[in-house]
C-alpha cells in the first residue's frame, strides 16, 4: 500500500440483500430476495476489562482485553411482500380459505344503529336480511348496506331495524385462498443472510452470515405522509458447526 489516499476504495454502498428463513433446526429453506432496502448495516461490538494502576495518585490504565465479542445487523426496507410483513411482526405465514357455500339465518345479535357487524365468511353476496324467525324481511339501502368483501352487514340510522334486535342473515360466500400473517406466533426467528454489494462506488462486495437472530425493531406505519419502512434488528450467532474457520461470517472482496 502506497502512501496515497486510494479513492477506489472509498464505499457508497448499494446491493441487494437476500434472506433465507431457517427451520427450527437450523435448516436451510432457500435464499430469497427481500426487496429495496434501504439500509443493511453491521455493527461489531466488544466487552472490555481494564485494569488500572494503583501504584500511584494518577491510577494509570495497565491493561485492557476484550472479553467478549457481537456483532449486530440492521435492516430498514420498503417492500410489503407477505413474508416481510411476517418477519417484520415477529409472525409467518398461512392461507385463509373457504369454499363456496350458502348460509341461512345466521344470527347477528343486539345489533345498534351506525355500527358494522361481521358475517362469520368473507366475499359475500346474494344477502338478505329479516328479523327473528323471518320477519319482518328488512330493505336493503333503506335499512342496511352490505360490505360484500369484507362480510359486514352496516346498519342504516333511522331505517327500520330497531336497535338492540336480533337479525337473521342469508347469503352465498365465494371460493378465496387469501394469503394472511399471523403475527407474533413465533418465540424466535432465525435467518441466514447473504448481502451482494453493486455499489455506486468503491469496492464490491458480498457478505454471508450463516446465522443471524432477528426482530422487528420499530414502528410500522399503516396510515402516513412518507412511503411506509419496517426495520429489523439482528444479532449474529455462532455457527461453529457448520464453519469451524469462520463461525459468524464470511466477508468476500469480489472485485476491487
Amino acid at each position: 500500500m502506497g502512501k496515497e489516499v486510494n479513492a477506489a476504495e472509498v464505499l457508497l454502498g448499494r446491493g441487494k440483500l437476500y434472506m433465507d428463513r431457517l427451520t427450527s433446526a437450523y435448516a436451510r429453506t432457500g435464499e430469497r430476495f427481500i426487496g429495496n432496502v434501504s439500509l443493511f448495516e453491521i455493527t461489531p461490538t466488544a466487552e472490555t476489562i481494564e485494569k488500572f494502576s494503583s501504584a500511584t495518585a494518577a491510577a494509570p490504565l495497565i491493561r485492557r482485553d476484550v472479553t467478549r465479542q457481537s456483532m449486530e445487523v440492521r435492516i430498514t426496507g420498503d417492500h410489503f411482500s407477505k413474508e416481510n410483513l411476517a418477519l417484520a411482526l415477529f409472525g409467518d405465514n398461512a392461507v385463509l380459505s373457504q369454499t363456496t357455500a350458502d348460509i341461512v339465518d345466521e344470527v347477528i345479535a343486539s345489533v345498534l344503529a351506525d355500527r358494522f357487524y361481521p358475517t362469520l365468511y368473507r366475499s359475500i353476496s346474494a344477502v338478505s336480511v329479516a328479523g327473528p324467525s323471518g320477519t319482518p324481511v328488512y330493505v336493503v339501502d333503506d335499512d342496511y348496506t352490505v360490505d360484500a368483501t369484507e362480510g359486514r352487514i352496516y346498519i342504516v340510522e333511522g331505517g327500520g331495524i330497531t336497535p338492540g334486535t336480533n337479525i337473521e342473515v342469508d347469503y352465498t360466500y365465494a371460493t378465496i385462498a387469501l394469503d394472511t400473517v399471523r403475527g407474533m406466533n413465533q418465540s424466535s426467528i432465525k435467518c441466514y443472510l447473504r448481502f451482494v454489494g453493486d455499489p455506486a462506488a468503491g469496492p464490491t462486495d458480498t457478505v454471508e452470515v450463516w446465522r443471524c437472530s432477528v426482530n422487528s425493531d420499530g414502528a410500522l406505519s399503516l396510515i402516513g405522509d412518507d412511503y411506509a419502512e419496517w426495520t429489523l434488528a439482528g444479532a449474529v450467532e455462532s455457527d461453529a458447526t457448520n464453519h469451524p474457520n469462520e463461525p459468524h461470517y464470511r466477508w468476500l472482496r469480489v472485485t476491487a
